[in-house]
């Protein structure tokens, strides 16, 4: 079966007064990306913190700068920031003096594109509720599926956003065709089953 994504070429247009190396041109990418903060504590300890981006949590490729080919169901999100700056990384009061054009076109994709996309989907860090330290979806379903498995108070917050989450990316079309073809995808789609089945979502 053919394997389509929508490859979009983006430019943010910005005021001449502020430089591409400026913290506020920076931004964008951040509120479009998403981004690790590390946090230092009074008790010594350093903590991250990943700051989420409007796909930061959406299998994409990244052929070359200011270009990402994403699955079509994500389309109307990413064209929803341009047009309006909304975002999870930054509560902005308004989108602010910039705005961005882009290019879009449907494109077929090599079943290993799209498998390395997932693969690093699910190996980023994130920050979830309920958790102090950020995980990886990968160990997050590796650890409820251990010999010495146990959940706590916190966990149970956690886990049915977690499944939320891995449920809608696992109905894509994109996933559906290629996790059988990756050890990886089909080792965590079988953990993510389990730990379904065993919180009764």
């Amino acid at each position: 079966m053919t394997v389509k994504g929508y490859f979009i070429q983006y430019k943010f247009i910005i005021p001449e007064h502020i430089k591409h190396s400026s913290y506020n041109y920076q931004k964008l990418f951040r509120a479009l990306y998403g981004y690790t903060q590390a946090v230092d504590k009074s008790n010594g300890k350093r903590y991250k913190y990943h700051r989420k981006g409007v796909l930061s949590e959406i299998p994409c490729i990244r052929p070359r700068k200011n270009c990402v080919i994403i699955p079509p169901e994500y389309f109307q999100k990413l064209i929803d920031f341009f047009k309006t700056g909304r975002n999870p990384s930054h509560a902005w009061k308004g989108k602010g003096d910039w705005k961005a054009v882009y290019y879009m076109n449907e494109k077929v994709l090599d079943e290993k594109d799209i498998i390395y996309a997932f693969e690093r989907l699910f190996e980023k860090n994130f920050s979830f509720q309920g958790r102090v330290e950020p995980d990886t979806l990968y160990n997050v379903f590796k650890k409820f599926n251990s010999s010495d498995f146990s959940i706590s108070a916190n966990e149970k917050v956690f886990l049915p956003h977690i499944i939320q989450k891995v449920k809608e990316i696992s109905n894509l079309e994109w996933f559906k065709e290629v996790y059988k073809k990756s050890e990886k995808l089909n080792k965590f789609y079988s953990n993510y089953k389990k730990v379904k089945d065993f919180v009764g979502e």
